[in-house]
């Protein structure tokens, strides 16, 4: 073969192995950034992961009430991992017709037209206290939320925030489980066992 012909054939495949090389770091360099977007989006999963880990709910319970006791109360501490609030609480109907979140104040003056006949209040036993005894007087509200700061343990405890039952079924009795389904703003919906008790665990 003449040296002309060789030399063009051998320009021939040297720009063909350009081609080729160059076609594979395209290749290469769309793959990573491929994996790279691939990683992003796992962290990202893994992240939203995290901001949804488990409410932690310590030390649930739910007093007592007496048999002709119409209201009831349940209290437990509450941990977020992550900034969020409870916005709703509810039984079965088979335990009370009503559940609200409520908070317990104390206000100057008397008890003015709070209906008294329920011997709890905010699952503060009545039955040894007179309302002369009371000063300042306390009253239930209703609350629209508990909010919860990310890591800080928030109580409901007798004479705070607290779970109200209203129209009870039946009695509240010692020795029996309730459960109270919990509905927060992020975190979505958890059922918690609550046993009846005479006080605190």
């Amino acid at each position: 073969m003449p040296r002309r012909s060789l030399l063009r054939t051998a320009l021939t495949l040297g720009a063909g192995a350009s081609l080729v090389l160059a076609a594979c770091g395209d290749d290469t360099e769309e793959a990573a950034e491929t994996t790279a977007a691939a990683t992003a989006t796992t962290a990202g999963g893994e992240s939203t992961g995290e901001s949804t880990a488990a409410i932690a709910i310590d030390g649930a319970w739910a007093r007592t009430s007496p048999m002709m006791a119409s209201a009831g109360a349940a209290y437990m501490t509450i941990t977020s991992p992550t900034d969020d609030a409870l916005i709703r609480a509810s039984v079965d109907p088979s335990v009370a017709g009503v559940v609200e979140l409520h908070e317990t104040r104390m206000v100057e003056g008397d008890m003015g037209g709070m209906d008294m006949t329920d011997t709890t209040m905010g699952g503060m036993d009545m039955t040894e206290t007179t309302m002369g005894e009371m000063a300042p007087a306390m009253e239930m509200v209703p609350v629209q939320q508990i909010d919860l700061a990310a890591g800080e343990p928030v109580a409901l405890a007798p004479g705070g925030l607290h779970i109200m039952l209203l129209e009870l079924a039946g009695p509240l009795e010692v020795g029996t489980t309730i459960q109270i389904t919990l509905e927060f703003a992020n975190a979505g919906s958890m059922v918690v066992d609550v046993p009846v008790l005479d006080e605190a665990p």
